[in-house]
């Protein structure tokens, strides 16, 4: 893609995502992505993770953290890929083993994977292909749950389900079945799920669903990729029980991949606004592409976010510059002319003018704050 086609595209994806959000309360989520990082986020700054992912540590070679729920006491447990059940500590990404062995068999990091705590806390449920495991949670003992099939008269009707399920507060399990490509809920007091929804996208693996405070559910599903050095990334959906609405199918999706989530409630809204520092005091023309840019500049900015930046030369913009991070800490930001100023930019260059930065930090809330420097340009 070339650099004028990334800052157009860049530009269409951070509109839409400092748009002002719906007027409700944000959620938050812990999460674990596929590359092995504990991840935080909330509605309200997605795709913004903060604060800056953390390594899972205390896992077996090749283990993996594949499952995320949390117990009524807050306690976040993970389920491993080697059918283990941890303790994971958000803060500092430490797993610790709840029980001397594994709970269940080895469970495929890129299959449907059900991992729920009861609303009791006292049993978790797991769900893979060809398993239907239900956990005590206070010794680890396994017994068999029977098995989860559509029900009869059900457009999937007699369908094995292989779900993305988390509990409802009822006891009864709902989220996603990726096979049949639906929305479905678990019918009370029965080992039968009906469809609640059909879904309007490919569910790519790894899908993992959480229910909110608030009774919706949220799922990460993985997103196709048509490069190879796209970066992996998941959507991050929601379904509403009550008015069957799913939104957040082409919204804007996660920076990661997620292989597990979990909610963690109700979050006080970002209304901080973001700070940042400018890093460097010269301007370099280079060529990318075919196209002069001028750059870059570090920036530290202290949240999750985009820059929008302009170069002013006697106090005419004469470039811009724009770069988005799901992270706080350092990025660069290059500048591209503007339509008819390549030439007075290259002419000032070669003077090594002195020109003005202005730059413009926004969080993924929509907050923002203004900043100003001098420079020098400089070929």
């Amino acid at each position: 893609m070339s650099l004028s086609s990334t800052l157009l595209a860049t530009a269409a994806i951070g509109a839409a995502a400092l748009a002002p959000s719906a007027a409700q309360a944000a959620e938050g989520f812990t999460g674990v992505t596929t590359d092995g990082r504990v991840a935080h986020f909330q509605t309200d700054t997605i795709p913004g993770l903060n604060p800056k992912p953390v390594k899972v540590t205390g896992l077996a070679g090749g283990e993996r953290i594949v499952g995320l729920d949390r117990t009524p006491s807050g306690e976040l447990l993970a389920l491993t890929s080697a059918g283990n059940i941890d303790s994971l500590d958000a803060t500092t990404g430490k797993a610790t083993a709840k029980f001397s062995a594994p709970v269940t068999g080895t469970v495929d990091p890129n299959g449907t994977v059900t991992f729920a705590v009861a609303p009791d806390g006292k049993s978790a449920r797991i769900i893979t292909a060809g398993r239907d495991d239900l956990v005590d949670l206070a010794t680890g003992a396994r017994k068999a749950g029977g098995g989860l099939t559509f029900a009869p008269g059900d457009r999937h009707a007699g369908a094995q389900a292989v779900p993305a399920f988390d509990y409802q507060a009822d006891g009864r399990l709902i989220g996603y079945d990726p096979a049949q490509g639906a929305i479905a809920v678990q019918n009370a007091g029965a080992s039968t799920v009906s469809t609640l929804a059909g879904l309007p996208f490919k569910a790519l693996e790894p899908v993992r669903a959480t229910v909110a405070s608030d009774g919706s559910v949220w799922a990460a599903a993985a997103l196709p990729t048509r490069h190879r050095n796209d970066q992996p990334q998941s959507r991050f959906v929601r379904y509403d029980p009550a008015t069957g609405r799913l939104t957040g199918v082409n919204g804007t999706y996660l920076g990661v991949q997620l292989a597990a989530v979990a909610d963690d409630g109700k979050v006080a809204d970002d209304t901080t606004k973001p700070t940042a520092s400018i890093r460097g005091t010269v301007v370099r023309r280079h060529v990318i592409s075919g196209f002069s840019v001028y750059g870059p500049l570090g920036v530290k900015v202290s949240e999750p976010g985009q820059v929008t930046a302009q170069l002013l030369l006697r106090g005419k913009v004469v470039a811009f510059g724009l770069q988005s991070t799901d992270v706080a800490g350092f990025m660069d930001v290059d500048f591209i002319a503007r339509k008819g100023e390549g030439a007075t930019l290259r002419r000032a260059a070669a003077a090594h003018r002195r020109v003005v930065v202005r730059m413009t930090v926004h969080d993924w809330a929509g907050n923002k704050r203004t900043y100003q420097k001098h420079v020098r340009l400089s070929r």
